[in-house]
Parts: structure tokens; sequence; C-alpha cells
């Protein structure tokens, strides 16, 4: 059970630090002077010269977590390693808080949805379904418990929102 523990908390940290860093990264590469908190990655200036920078800019992040989810889906699947999958399930649960957080503000996903005219909800729930597919494959295939799913999600529901809630209350800058 320690082992779950510190592997999703592992898991938490280095997907949302990967996730703001990919953001940040791309900020700077198109020109801006970029911030990095633990949730969220914004140019200093508080603004963009143009449309298709925040499109472009908001779409990374999500694209990197795929990335990350198919990545940590071979490697699991290669050497059927349980360790890993609080990597996995990590990129699953973040599509879909986004998705569901969306409502009321349009984040990532939301904002590159409506930039292309296809409903704010579009992108998201692509997201989450291909990142849900990766999941349950692995699940299956390794023949996870419904106790050890449960177990990681609530694990990853717990230092999660230690993670956003320490970012709304410090405003703790990375870069």
């Amino acid at each position: 059970m320690t082992k779950l523990v510190l592997y999703s908390l592992a898991a938490v940290v280095f997907s949302f630090v990967v996730h703001e860093f990919a953001h940040w990264t791309l900020g700077e590469l198109i020109g801006y002077d970029m911030r990095m908190t633990l949730n969220t990655a914004y140019p200093v200036a508080q603004k963009y010269d143009q449309e298709w920078h925040y499109t472009a800019i908001s779409a990374i992040g999500p694209l990197i977590t795929f990335l990350q989810a198919v990545i940590f889906f071979f490697l699991i699947k290669k050497y059927s390693n349980r360790d890993l999958y609080p990597f996995l399930f990590t990129t699953f649960y973040l599509m879909l808080l986004s998705a569901v957080l969306g409502y009321r503000n349009p984040n990532d996903l939301g904002r590159v949805s409506l930039y292309f005219n296809l409903g704010v909800f579009t992108l998201p729930i692509i997201f989450v379904v291909m990142h849900f597919a990766l999941l349950y494959q692995t699940s299956r295939r390794e023949h996870y418990e419904r106790k050890f799913n449960i177990t990681t999600l609530l694990l990853i529901i717990l230092f999660s929102s230690i993670w956003i809630l320490t970012n709304q209350k410090f405003k703790v800058i990375l870069i």
C-alpha cells in the first residue's frame, strides 16, 4: 500500500508539472515571458498577441498529457509493471476533471474546441474517451482488481486536490 501511495503522489506531481511545463515551454518558444505555477501557465503580460497563440498554448498541455498516457500504456504493456499504473490513471483523471470543470469556464480543450467552432465539450469528451480506453484496456489486460482501481483513484483525487488547493491558496510560482 505504501508503494501505491508513493507512486500515486509521484504520478500526480509528474503529470501536473509536465502538463504545465508544456504550456510554459510553447509560450516561451512563441516569444512570451511566461510564468508557471503548480496548476497554471500564463504570460506575465496577462494577454496573448494573437488568438492562435492562446489556442496553441492551450492545446499543447493536453497533447503532452495524452502522449504521457500512451507512453505509460505501452510501458505497462511491455513490463506488466503495476507501479506505473498511477501515471496512466492520473492522465485520465486530469482530463475528466478538466472536462467536468470546463462547463463554467472553458479550459484547455474547451478553448481549443471553441476556437475551431466544435462546441465547448467536443474535444474534452474525445480526450476523456481516449484516455479511458487506454485505462480500461490496461486494467483488463493486467487483471487489476476493482479494489486496486478504486484505491488508485482515491489517492489520485486526494493528491490532485491537495495540489490544486495549494496552488489556489499560495500561488506557488515554479518558473
